[in-house]
């Protein structure tokens, strides 16, 4: 005879452990980046730090219900190019990392990170259930863009950050019908 409490328990732990293999798939494309960051030996820890926060909230948020699905695929994809940016202006002008917050390094990142938080309102426009997980897709295209921002400096991780939240919100006010 079946024990029905303890089928009802086997089939519970077998659909939350498909979630989170689902959820962890995601590691598939933050780890190779991941690995190219960390090949910078004077910014390996804090690229370590960065990287397991956009890890585990990746996961987390993949993992919670299908919006962090779509939010995750949104942050991820605009995260990378401000990520792949600062990367290329790191090996470019080496001398950005040394500049202060006034400078135009710091500009640079703050047009790049306007620039992704455009591409998140026209990438969150596109599908109804995308269009609530921005509050998802703004943090890990935040953590994604430090990823490579922190070799510029705190003030271009800040002013990422800063142009990720107004880009998309400017881009979200447009996008309004009146």
């Amino acid at each position: 005879m079946v024990n029905l409490e303890e089928l009802t328990r086997r089939s519970a732990r077998a659909y939350e452990l498909g979630r989170l293999r689902m959820a962890a798939s995601v590691a598939l494309v933050i780890l190779p980046v991941v690995a190219a960051c960390l090949l910078d030996p004077a910014f390996r820890e804090r690229s370590a730090c960065c990287a397991s926060a956009l890890l585990a909230a990746a996961i987390w948020f993949r993992y919670r219900d299908r919006r962090g699905v779509e939010g995750v695929r949104v942050g991820l994809l605009a995260g990378s190019l401000p990520l792949a940016l600062s990367l290329l202006v790191t090996h470019v002008d080496p001398a950005c990392a040394a500049a202060g917050p006034w400078s135009s390094c710091t500009a640079f990142s703050l047009l790049i990170g306007g620039a992704s938080g455009v591409l998140i309102s026209m990438l969150s426009s596109t599908r109804d259930a995308a269009r609530a997980s921005w509050l998802i897709a703004v943090p890990i295209a935040l953590f994604a863009a430090s990823l490579g921002c922190l070799r510029l400096g705190v003030a271009s991780v800040l002013g990422a950050a800063a142009g990720l939240v107004l880009g998309h919100a400017g881009a979200s006010f447009k996008q309004r019908p009146t």
